[in-house]
């Protein structure tokens, strides 16, 4: 990996990490509490970030659960032939001042590829278990410590930070994910909290689907289903700079949705609804920010805040990433023995 690597954030369920941009998500599992993230390059596993809260009373400490993901491990090794070596307390992190105060090991293992591994807790109740993998003689130590310098634990936050194939903004942690579509050219995650939502989207290629049309033409269309219970009003609004629209819905009244096919078998939520559309022309994108409640009067400024987060093109970024940690890592009993990427 060259030394210039340009850098990306990653950001899910409020762990954050900086990591080098062509290394992409592979895999999603979990929730808030606990759950695991896969990050790949072109040809193999990069990384790998595990995290969990325990159960009030059900704490264990850090060396017994790094033992037991290392014994699962051993046993991975054996079934497959692997001669495994296993350093426990590394020194590869080198100086790390951002881990004091922090209960933490940083310990290694070599097979087929070479792991470098930091656990970490973060809070008394919660652990990060953040995995670099790398082939057999490439040196990425440098690489690894910026990595792991950079891992944040932001699950006690009243925001969260969000990012995923480029797609970075905030979002209030008590609006949980809901739902998420990572489909190449449309991203889209949906967050709730009771019967409010606020969903996030961007789409690639904007030109191509504008053909020309200003967004006060193009967005009707292609929110047809979602606005159909809806009087919408729009007007043009700036975002970031780039050309924008404010869109304000309100449900339309009872009985012109008792006109409405099946009304009894397909009833729909009256709801009032306020978002931003933008074409962002750097990236060649069409961002959204669509927030969805229940009464007038209550949506406050959680759409422009959202907006004001959005980041819809980035700067170049070189060197190592910037920040420290300020977080935890637990490894969960079990592993992989090799990196390769799954098809």
């Amino acid at each position: 990996m060259p030394a210039e690597a340009r850098w990306t954030d990653f950001g899910w369920q409020g762990v954050r990490v900086r990591v080098p941009e062509d290394w992409n998500l592979g895999r999603l599992d979990g929730g808030p509490e606990s759950g695991y993230v896969r990050l790949d390059d072109a040809e193999i596993v990069r990384a790998e970030i595990e995290w969990r809260t325990a159960k009030p009373g059900m704490t264990l400490p850090l060396g017994a659960l790094v033992d037991r993901y290392l014994e699962g491990l051993r046993k991975r090794a054996a079934k497959t032939g692997l001669d495994l070596a296993v350093q426990r307390q590394a020194a590869f992190l080198g100086e790390a001042p951002w881990l004091e105060g922090h209960e933490h090991e940083a310990f290694s293992w070599r097979a087929d590829y070479q792991a470098y591994n930091l656990v970490v807790r973060t809070r008394p109740d919660r652990i990060i278990l953040v995995r670099v993998l790398c082939r057999s003689g490439e040196r990425l130590k440098p690489v690894v410590r910026a990595v792991m310098a950079s891992l944040r634990d932001d699950s006690g936050a009243d925001e969260w930070f969000w990012s995923v194939f480029g797609l970075s903004f905030t979002m209030p942690a008590a609006l949980r994910l809901e739902t998420h579509e990572l489909q190449s050219g449309h991203i889209k995650l949906t967050f709730a909290r009771g019967r409010e939502s606020c969903c996030v989207e961007r789409l690639s290629m904007a030109e191509t689907l504008l053909r020309g049309q200003p967004l006060a033409a193009w967005y009707p269309v292609f929110c047809r289903r979602q606005l159909r219970d809806l009087v919408v009003e729009s007007e043009a609004q700036p975002v970031h700079g780039h050309e924008g629209l404010r869109v304000r819905g309100r449900p339309r009244s009872r009985w012109r949705q008792l006109l409405r096919p099946l009304p009894w078998i397909d009833p729909r939520q009256r709801v009032f609804t306020d978002g931003l559309v933008w074409h962002c022309r750097d990236s060649n994108k069409i961002c959204i920010v669509d927030h969805r409640f229940r009464r007038s009067g209550e949506g406050g400024d959680l759409t422009d805040r959202v907006a004001h987060g959005y980041l819809c093109h980035q700067e170049p970024t070189e060197a190592e990433p910037r920040g420290h940690a300020e977080l935890a890592a637990g490894a969960q009993s079990g592993g992989r023995v090799g990196a390769e990427r799954a098809r």
